[in-house]
């Protein structure tokens, strides 16, 4: 898998398998997670260098901020989830283990209790990952932070 770069160089990136995870998800992960929090930069701040977090509302550096899952597991059928990642603060989504509550009353004000359970079932579907899916998921979230990026 490559992109077409200016003057026809085309990058090709070379994926392995490493221990359970598959460097493939692990860059379509790097990918999304940039992508979620410039998202929320330029949505909340309207700065790409500074983000609002989602549960406490403290603006915090970009290197600051990661990508949170309002619903907790990270299981596939919900990994690359838009609609339930969104920029937190590394304090918020690390060592206060994701605040759950806070998370779910945003998500909840915001689509309704009904679509957040439907979210949460979503958790438990099998959804397999294959590499090339990974590959395509890199590629379309690597695409769409370089388009944030020059906006």
């Amino acid at each position: 898998m490559g992109s077409n770069k200016p003057g026809g160089t085309v990058l090709v990136y070379k994926y392995k398998r490493t221990g359970k995870e598959s460097s493939a998800k692990k860059t379509a992960w790097k990918w999304f997670s940039k992508y979620i929090r410039l998202r929320d930069c330029l949505k909340t701040t309207g700065s790409a260098d500074y983000c609002k977090c989602i549960t406490c509302g403290k603006v915090v550096p970009y290197d600051q901020i990661d990508a949170g899952h309002a619903i907790p597991g990270r299981t596939d059928g919900i990994l690359f989830d838009e609609s339930i990642v969104f920029g937190q603060c590394k304090l918020c989504n690390q060592g206060g283990d994701g605040e759950k509550q806070a998370f779910k009353m945003v998500l909840v004000a915001e689509h309704g209790e009904e679509w957040y359970e439907q979210k949460v079932k979503n958790r438990r579907t099998a959804m397999p990952l294959t590499d090339e899916s990974c590959r395509l998921i890199a590629t379309h979230y690597r695409m769409a932070f370089h388009a944030l990026e020059k906006q």
